[in-house]
């Protein structure tokens, strides 16, 4: 391991520790900060999970609503804890994401993205023609004597986070990885050498499916209530589009750097210009598009370019040989 590998690593689990460490803060505004930033974290690395492997969804918001209506659901009509009702999102988001992979078979690009935005509105509109189930425009309350402590859910929605990148670092390690990258580049040379892409979507559609579902069930947690509007929001899928492309996206970085840069960004426009309506909004949107224009590789690939200017200006000069006496 080189040395900016160790250190990158030794900030990767400084960063961990404190977002953890964070969540026995009394300080509500931050803790509730801190806690969209995890819950993003998921969500963008989900989203980056299937980008590496060459499949863009423009539908992320319907593993994130299937998740929310999952463990709103189960707790109610069994009682059950927010650990086991995460892991029932998880499980019945990877089941879709597994599904949809069988279902669109060989799509890609545009077309496997249509599939995944058609998904979401579909499940949109379901929830609000079944309203026995879903609750449906009027929506859905969690119980509120199941709902645990501020602080544990602060605590478990950053355990997640660390999680979910624990999970994409584990898969960057793994054949699994090498396999998405050459899927992305060509999936016809892939399946030459031996890969067999229909099988790999799958896996990585379904990890990434039961990612994104986690976080909306730990959302759903956190705010107690739920609608259609709300859980199959396009705005979560915007942002877990945005969150990669602004960090870096096909990095294990990136998503996390987006994340951060997306809340911080978002809120101090409010704060400083949310007085004004309209505002807030216009200079958020402003200040992305002119981050995504200028840096096309990403905040990580920024900070990857000036390290490699750094090392080029200290590198030391090759020496110039005499061409003295010798003839032209």
């Amino acid at each position: 391991m080189t040395r900016h590998a160790r250190i990158m690593s030794g900030l990767g689990v400084l960063a961990a520790l404190l977002l953890v460490a964070s969540s026995f803060w009394d300080a509500p505004q931050i803790n509730n900060w801190l806690f969209r930033i995890s819950t993003l974290i998921m969500l963008a690395t989900s989203w980056n999970l299937m980008a590496n492997a060459g499949l863009v969804s423009l539908g992320h918001s319907a593993f994130w609503g299937v998740g929310s209506y999952t463990a709103i659901l189960a707790a109610n009509a069994w009682s059950g804890s927010v650990f086991a009702t995460v892991a029932v999102a998880c499980l019945v988001g990877a089941v879709m994401g597994a599904l949809l992979a069988f279902v669109t078979g060989s799509l890609k690009g545009i077309f496997f993205a249509i599939a995944t935005l058609a998904l979401s509105e579909g499940l949109r509109i379901s929830a609000l023609m079944v309203p026995e189930v879903t609750g449906g425009a009027v929506g859905l309350f969690l119980k509120q004597d199941l709902r645990p402590s501020q602080h544990a859910l602060y605590l478990f929605g950053a355990l997640a986070a660390v999680a979910s990148v624990g999970v994409a670092i584990l898969i960057s390690c793994s054949k699994l990885q090498f396999a998405s990258r050459a899927m992305r580049d060509n999936e016809a040379a892939a399946q030459m050498l031996g890969i067999a892409p229909r099988r790999q979507r799958l896996v990585i559609v379904a990890i990434s499916g039961a990612m994104a579902s986690a976080a909306g069930a730990i959302n759903a947690w956190y705010g107690g209530y739920l609608d259609p509007e709300v859980a199959f929001t396009l705005h979560n899928t915007i942002l877990a589009q945005i969150a990669p492309i602004l960090g870096g996206i096909h990095t294990l970085a990136g998503p996390v750097i987006g994340s951060v840069a997306i809340i911080v960004l978002s809120e101090a426009t409010r704060i400083w210009f949310g007085s004004v309506e309209g505002v807030s909004q216009l200079t958020f949107g402003l200040v992305l598009i002119v981050c995504i224009l200028f840096l096309p590789k990403g905040i990580e690939g920024l900070m990857r370019n000036r390290r490699a200017r750094r090392k080029a200006e200290h590198a030391p000069a090759l020496p110039v040989r005499s061409m003295r006496g010798i003839e032209p």
